[in-house]
């Protein structure tokens, strides 16, 4: 996974010339206010708590009840929240500004936020997280913006989560988070207080049966597993887990179909924009790891076509998926012959994926069946599995039936749960195929799109782009205007570079994915540009606290000898240069840049930590935008020069 670091100076031994480099190294993504530097610096911040309704456990009760097979992990809670109405707000003194939210739920395993009109502009940055940081969503940035306003973050463990946006001063005001329900996610207690018998759900809550898909067992599955994806449903009625799989067509185009079950969803009101699918959420061995391990994740689907009878359910995801996921389309066969073998793989429990086998041949169950929400499906609509290695649980629904060659014949339905004699019951592909009266019951229009007739279409590897590119923007604190003449270095495989016009752009291309690379700016010309007798008065007057210089870049503008504080010496040297003494300031360069996410502990005193001027990109997967620097020209502590010279 990709990390975006502010640079320490080591860089600076890779230069021909001068280019003095200092900074705290900071993965993007850490949250302004858990900050250590940030917390020191302003002091203790009384976060106001805003109290969740008590949830509807009653309803929640009878609806599990009601769908055993697919209950529900959460309750919604309605709210009305937004920027103006809740949560508080923290100037950062350079016109940036915080906005915090903290929620608080008694009893509350877990707890997740829906949006009804989300925007993160650019430059904008949203994250949620428990008070101590142990558990951290984020950044979201407009790169999650999508065209219906609605989103979803969460869940975060525990009875109190934080909502933190971080909004630059040149997009101020035109964040909008509007918040409308918090859901609730119940806790094992009340669960079995009321009988349920599933309790937790999550990171390690399946059974010690259940086998990892990176166990030996699964060594031949691993393009397969690289498909499938722990779905996390978003319901008007609340939320739950199913399994699912990408799925190909016969364009190989890599259009983002999932299949699933369809009583994963059926007696609920699907909120389909909100669904979350989660990929390579995996053990990377075959023991249960001792920590959580990451995922990548996609919010937002469509419905396309499902049908009780052999319920499937056909989505698509509302983005093509990122190269740097690294997933796989699986393919299938819709014959009508049963399988010699079936595996499943699957998210038991939303736990981290497992597989599961059946090594003698599926059987088409001649009966109807009787499933435990009321609902009948039709004889030889589904196969009949039993299982020799693994088992399922909820959460495993609607995973793929695979053959022994890896194409998916059906997905799972149900069965008998336990670790022995494991049954189970998954719709049969080739009835899904072409059983429905219309394109919104079947499969095959959406999965042979030209009517091509093909019985088996095997897997698809999307093609991984081979590079990527670095882009962004120098520019003025105070005016956003571009800075001409930066040269701009990207330090890789290969030292490249390039020089800022007006408009302060720089783009890098085609660079090899899978390396390192370090940014950084160099303009160490137009040494008195901006630099009058008038910077001099700004200076003495902030010097004696009769007015203190405008901000923190101001205050940077004025450290001229780079010591760490404004002092009668830097006036001195200011003096060199108005009067053509000096032809550089000492241990200093004619400007400095400093990347503009950079948020300063204390605005009224910059030097509190080490100022970062360079950003560090650890494995590129993708391409990166708005990696943008503040100029600042030393000496111009009133930000009067003009950046176009």
């Amino acid at each position: 996974m990709r990390k975006i670091y502010y640079l320490p100076g080591i860089i600076c031994l890779l230069l021909s010339f001068a280019l003095p480099l200092s900074a705290q190294l900071t993965i993007e993504g850490d949250p302004i206010f858990l900050r250590d530097a940030f917390q020191m610096a302003r002091g203790p911040i009384q976060l106001s708590t805003y109290e969740l309704p008590a949830p509807d456990l009653s309803t929640l009760q009878q609806l599990n009840a009601q769908h055993p097979e697919n209950p529900l992990s959460s309750a919604p809670v309605a709210v009305s929240w937004d920027l103006e109405t809740a949560g508080q707000w923290i100037e950062l003194g350079n016109g940036d500004r915080l906005w915090l939210l903290q929620i608080h739920s008694k009893n509350a395993k877990g707890l997740a936020v829906l949006y009804d009109h989300f925007y993160m502009p650019p430059g904008g940055k949203l994250f949620m997280y428990e008070p101590e940081g142990e558990a951290i969503l984020g950044a979201y940035s407009s790169k999650n913006n999508k065209t219906s306003g609605r989103f979803v973050t969460g869940f975060i463990p525990g009875e109190t989560a934080i909502l933190e946006y971080y909004e630059p001063k040149f997009q101020r005001g035109k964040g909008i988070l509007s918040i409308f329900r918090v859901d609730y996610a119940i806790t094992p207690d009340i669960v079995d207080a009321f009988g349920t018998r599933e309790a937790g759900y999550g990171f390690g809550e399946s059974d010690s049966c259940q086998v990892n898909v990176n166990c030996p067992v699964g060594a031949d599955w691993q393009d397969e597993k690289r498909g499938v994806t722990r779905i996390r449903m978003v319901l008007e009625e609340g939320m739950g887990w199913c399994s699912g799989s990408l799925v190909n067509n016969t364009n190989n185009d890599g259009t983002p179909y999932v299949l699933t079950g369809f009583h994963c969803q059926d007696g609920y009101t699907p909120l389909y924009d909100f669904w979350r699918f989660d990929f390579q959420y995996e053990g990377a061995t075959c023991d249960d790891p001792a920590q959580e391990p990451g995922y990548y994740s996609i919010v937002g689907s469509m419905e396309r076509a499902g049908r009780q009878a052999s319920d499937f359910l056909l989505l698509e995801i509302s983005i093509p998926i990122p190269a740097f996921f690294n997933v796989y389309f699986n393919g299938w066969d819709r014959s009508a012959a049963p399988p010699s073998a079936g595996v499943y793989i699957h998210h038991p429990k939303a736990d981290i994926k497992k597989i599961s086998f059946d090594n003698n041949p599926l059987v088409i169950h001649p009966s109807s069946l009787n499933w435990s929400n009321g609902v009948t499906t039709p004889a030889n609509h589904h196969f009949r599995v039993v299982l020799d290695i693994g088992s399922f649980q909820v959460g495993s629904s609607g995973s793929p039936l695979f053959n022994g060659s890896g194409h998916i014949v059906g997905q799972l339905h149900g069965g008998f749960l336990g670790c022995t004699q494991v049954t189970t019951f998954s719709g049969r592909f080739s009835i899904s195929w072409n059983e429905g009266a219309t394109s919104a019951e079947r499969l095959k229009e959406w999965l042979d799109p030209n009517n091509s007739g093909v019985m088996v279409l095997d897997g698809y590897q999307p093609p991984v782009p081979a590079s990527a590119g670095l882009s962004g923007r120098v520019k003025t604190s105070n005016t956003n205007k571009g800075v001409a003449g930066v040269t701009v270095i990207c330090f890789g495989p290969d030292t490249l570079t390039q020089v800022t016009d007006t408009t302060g752009a720089y783009s890098f291309t085609n660079l090899p994915n899978g390396e390192n690379y370090y940014l950084a700016c160099v303009k160490n010309t137009g040494l008195s540009q901006g630099v009058t007798t008038l910077d001099l008065v700004f200076i003495k007057k902030h010097i004696l606290l009769l007015e203190l210089l405008n901000g923190p870049f101001a205050m940077i503008a004025a450290d001229a000898n780079k010591s760490g504080s404004i002092t009668t010496l830097d006036m001195v040297e200011i003096t060199k240069v108005i009067l053509g003494i000096s032809t550089a300031f000492p241990n200093n360069s004619s400007w400095r840049f400093i990347p503009t996410d950079y948020v300063f502990p204390d605005p009224q005193n910059p030097f509190f930590e080490p100022i970062p001027n360079a950003y560090g990109i650890t494995s590129l997967t993708m391409s990166l935008e708005d990696l943008d620097f503040y100029g600042v020209k030393v000496g111009d502590a009133n930000l009067s020069v003009n950046p176009y010279q």
